[in-house]
């Protein structure tokens, strides 16, 4: 009768220095066990002499007694010792007399518990670790988990895991004997650790049987024609689950988190979607899934399968139906029903980071409270499912009012800490999203998008200290929101398309603004523009381009002896159709053209005169920068730098003085 594997004890490592050179010769390493106790869990008797299959340790062919000695053999990439775990006297109980005979693996499961044998009438309880699938010593009163559990394959006994031993390829290709060297290195970059590897491994092994072509079934969703390039599609998307279900992938599905891959992409169309299959089985791999369309989906059932989600987008899908004549066909778009049983399941998933809805149907009952670990929330192009309900004329109608949205209550962010990007343009929410102003709103926000959205009043930036990015164009604000500092946005700030007629002296103008399509009239904001446009290289504002095509757009207050002369000019570029003469249109929508003219107008006439006066190559020089520079006041600084650059005996000297440039700290 073999003698029973000690609990506690001084076990010792004795590492082999042949193939460890960074460790020097016979040195023991005490594993960790309380001294005097009987038993360990090692799972291996005295008289164990070769190392065995499957353990992630071997006896010491010297070793004699009931404390045994541990070799550990060098791998292909080096093995790690763990930290000092927790002994097992914390974890110990004595309760063989209670216990249901042991389960496939070795468990016994007793009121929900499940207990794992570490010597005769010994057990430790055990829970399953969500990250890893490895078990765990756990005491009942504590959440905590404790060391990793392994089980010994000869003596059914349980161990303290002690050394974390690194997957190989051969490991893999034992269980996916096709395994190609780059597959086999990417769930390695998933998997490192062995024992972890291994669960991952039976449990693909044990659900491949379910992925085979064979039990494809194309569902026959009412009012939609699949034709040949339907049933290529549903195939296609077969064979994907079935390499992502083996943690196979192509390079541009690969999702890399902080520079080591984490798992795939998968893209679904709902309108093929299997519901009635693989209901049993689980998509480790996929950390990135869209959705195209709808499909009768039981949120709870279709969420299980895909555990590990990080991002999920929403979104529609063109397809083809037949119309009351059967013999014709019409496309549509098929859109996804969002209501709370869906909400709720997307607040249950753990690791979910990123939501992206766009163009879906929202149900009443949908609700973004609960999904506080949010980092990123887009809505947008999102319709009211009731207006489903309405007959078509009506409903035509109101998408004629409301074309792309109607949210039937605004998005609540209250408790979502987390968030770092909330893009909201275009979702129809008419005033600033519930949570967002509070004091335990997303502090960390860093891009705020809210533009498209028919509401006056724009949130406080002051306790977004790490705002880089605000977008509130095309709204109806009339002010800058409160909060703007010289780093509060510290990037970008797009209010074009408002209503704001001023710029507060307090606001410093600087690169990422963007203010076109303001009505900004206030003189002593039109000149701050000018100059903001000197000091970054770029627009900051423009305003509406002139309707005016003649030339009376250029000659306010002209002399009327000097009107022929410039009319004739003027006619000369063959009327509102040349290139020139729309180039120069563009400039009506500077600051100058409001604050400036007069100037501005001497410049337009001098440039007007010299083009005319240049050689040909010359000519396609300037009309290449009127076509294709999109600053307009750029455009005539450089059209005044190119002539007097060609004019090298400066006989065409302008007869006004350029614009001074300010001196700008």
């Amino acid at each position: 009768m073999p003698i029973k594997p000690p609990v506690g004890g001084s076990t010792h490592v004795k590492v082999d220095a042949s193939t460890s050179p960074t460790r020097p010769a016979d040195v023991d390493i005490p594993l960790p066990g309380p001294s005097g106790r009987r038993g360990s869990g090692s799972g291996l008797s005295a008289d164990d002499s070769q190392p065995r299959a499957g353990s992630s340790r071997a006896v010491d062919a010297d070793a004699t007694g009931a404390t045994p000695a541990v070799i550990i053999h060098a791998t292909p990439v080096d093995a790690r010792l763990l930290a000092p775990q927790p002994t097992l006297d914390h974890y110990v109980i004595n309760a063989r007399a209670l216990l249901p005979e042991a389960n496939g693996e070795g468990l016994r499961v007793f009121n929900n518990r499940t207990y794992a044998e570490v010597a005769d009438g010994d057990f430790v309880h055990v829970a399953v670790d969500p990250e890893t699938g490895l078990h765990r010593a756990r005491r009942p009163s504590e959440l905590l988990l404790g060391p990793v559990m392994l089980r010994d394959a000869d003596s059914g006994f349980w161990y303290p895991r002690t050394v974390v031993e690194p997957t190989t390829r051969a490991q893999v290709r034992s269980y996916l004997p096709k395994a190609t060297d780059q597959h086999a290195d990417d769930f390695i970059a998933r998997f490192g650790d062995k024992d972890v590897a291994d669960v991952e491994l039976k449990r693909i092994q044990l659900g491949l049987l379910q992925l085979d072509y064979e039990h494809v079934s194309i569902p026959d969703h009412q009012n939609r024609i699949l034709g040949k390039h339907g049933v290529d599609e549903a195939f296609a998307m077969w064979s994907t689950l079935r390499k992502l279900y083996k943690w196979k992938s192509k390079p541009d599905q690969r999702v890399y988190s902080d520079g080591r891959l984490s798992g795939f992409k998968l893209d679904i169309n709902l309108t093929l979607w299997p519901v009635d299959k693989l209901l049993s089985l689980k998509f480790n791999s996929v950390v990135s899934l869209t959705l195209r369309g709808h499909a009768p989906l039981n949120p709870e059932v279709f969420f299980a399968q895909f555990p590990n989600i990080e991002s999920l987008t929403v979104t529609s899908q063109m397809i083809t139906r037949s119309t009351s004549d059967a013999s014709m066909y019409e496309h549509a778009y098929s859109r996804f029903d969002l209501g709370s049983r869906f909400a709720e399941q997307l607040a249950r998933l753990p690791r979910l980071r990123e939501l992206n809805l766009q163009d879906c149907d929202f149900q009443d009952d949908f609700s973004l409270r609960g999904m506080t670990r949010l980092q990123v929330l887009r809505l947008g192009k999102i319709q009211a499912a009731r207006l489903n309900h309405y007959p078509d004329d009506l409903r035509a109608r109101l998408s004629l009012q409301h074309p792309s949205v109607v949210l039937l209550t605004d998005p609540d962010i209250s408790g979502m800490t987390e968030l770092r990007v909330l893009e909201l343009t275009g979702s129809g929410i008419h005033r600033i999203p519930i949570g967002l102003d509070a004091d335990n709103g997303p502090s960390r926000l860093e891009v705020l998008r809210l533009g498209d959205n028919a509401f006056s009043v724009a949130p406080s930036l002051k306790a977004m200290t790490a705002l880089q990015e605000l977008d509130l164009s095309n709204m109806r604000l009339d002010r800058f929101p409160d909060g703007i500092t010289d780093k509060i946005p510290g990037k970008v700030l797009n209010l074009a398309n408002n209503r704001i007629a001023a710029i507060p002296e307090s606001i410093e103008l600087r690169a990422g603004f963007s203010l076109s399509g303001n009505p900004i009239t206030d003189p002593a904001s039109l000149r701050r523009l000018i100059h903001a446009r000197i000091k970054t290289g770029a627009d900051i504002w423009l305003g509406e381009e002139s309707a005016d095509r003649s030339a009376n757009l250029w000659l306010r207050n002209v002399p009327p002896l000097e009107l022929p002369e410039k009319l004739k000019l003027w006619d000369s570029f063959g009327g509102a159709a040349s290139d020139v003469i729309n180039g120069i249109r563009k400039l009506s929508r500077t600051p100058e053209f409001h604050v400036e003219h007069p100037l501005l107008q001497r410049r337009v006439w001098w440039f007007l005169d010299a083009y005319t006066k240049a050689e040909p190559s010359e000519q396609a020089r300037m009309r290449d920068i009127l076509l294709n520079e999109p600053s307009p006041g750029k455009m005539l600084d450089r059209l005044e730098a190119q002539i007097r650059e060609y004019d090298s005996g400066r006989q065409n000297q302008p007869l006004h003085h350029l614009p001074k440039r300010p001196k700008l700290n």
